[in-house]
């Protein structure tokens, strides 16, 4: 069983190292999937629709109508300083690859229990900047799991 909620809103980026226009403040009407794989319970059902949306609203809430740029953009950081913008900061570029990326861990962040009690396997996220392009970033539960447990046992050094 697959499903889906769909989240959008508005919001500028810029990649400073691109040389294809996206080097600009620019800004997208941003939409995005959540699509939860899993076994839907004996009434028929994976998760509630309101459980995706009560856990991804509040950062969606955030980066709308909102600069995001990447801790490292120091130029654009002084400027958002000056013009007192609504602004998100992340530890990465804001390509729409490594918001899918970010999305998905914050999503397990706040509710992989959730997630494991309702027999969800995957998460695929699907983020479209313009009606042409998307990216999109798959992850199965189990793996978010091991990644939490790593992260949990500092001491466990990888071979």
């Amino acid at each position: 069983m697959k499903v889906a909620k769909r989240f959008r809103w508005e919001g500028a980026h810029r990649l400073p190292w691109h040389t294809g226009g996206c080097q600009n403040l620019h800004g997208h009407s941003y939409q995005m999937w959540v699509e939860l794989k899993g076994e839907a319970d004996g009434q028929g059902m994976l998760i509630d629709f309101k459980d995706i949306k009560k856990v991804l609203s509040p950062l969606i809430n955030a980066w709308d109508h909102a600069v995001l740029v990447a801790d490292s953009d120091h130029e654009l950081l002084q400027a958002i300083s000056i013009l007192k913008s609504k602004h998100f900061i992340l530890p990465f570029d804001t390509t729409s690859e490594n918001l899918c990326e970010f999305i998905v861990n914050f999503l397990a962040a706040q509710a992989l229990d959730l997630l494991e009690q309702h027999k969800v396997s995957s998460i695929n996220v699907r983020l479209q900047e313009t009606e042409t392009c998307y990216a999109e970033h798959e992850v199965t539960v189990l793996a978010l799991r091991l990644k939490k447990k790593e992260f949990e046992n500092p001491e466990v050094v990888k071979s």
